[in-house]
């Protein structure tokens, strides 16, 4: 059964990911993965709390040997940017972790919504 989870975008919303992706991960006996899952999951959704609006929709699911995990939120024209944070930064890093810890990520796009997805092989 896939995670799909509706989070209000505030100052919680990535411990509740981290919390509902763990719970998933168990449910899938896929406990392995938690550390990291969790990790990116709650990057991608800082990043939403930090810089979008509105509800923080966060999906899941595994097939053909990956963990596929999704973060929307409402705001279409910022896209996520990697880039390499120097050492004195005190942020910035989130999507350069996502980058070195999946197994490949990206980005969709729709007139209201932007949706960052990363997999992490199983």
């Amino acid at each position: 059964m896939p995670l799909d989870e509706l989070l209000p975008n505030d100052l919680q919303a990535p411990r509740e990911a981290r919390q509902a992706v763990a719970r998933f991960l168990a449910r899938a006996d896929l406990p392995q993965l938690i550390d990291d899952a969790q990790l990116l999951v709650s990057e991608v959704v800082t990043n939403a709390v930090r810089h979008a609006r509105g509800p923080i929709a966060v999906h899941a699911h595994v097939r053909d040997g990956f963990l596929h995990l999704e973060v929307g939120d409402s705001q279409p024209e910022l896209l996520p940017e990697r880039r390499e944070a120097r050492a004195e930064d005190e942020s910035g890093r989130g999507m350069e972790l996502v980058d070195k810890l999946s197994a490949r990520w990206g980005w969709k796009v729709t007139e209201r919504s932007k949706v960052i997805w990363f997999d992490l092989r199983v």
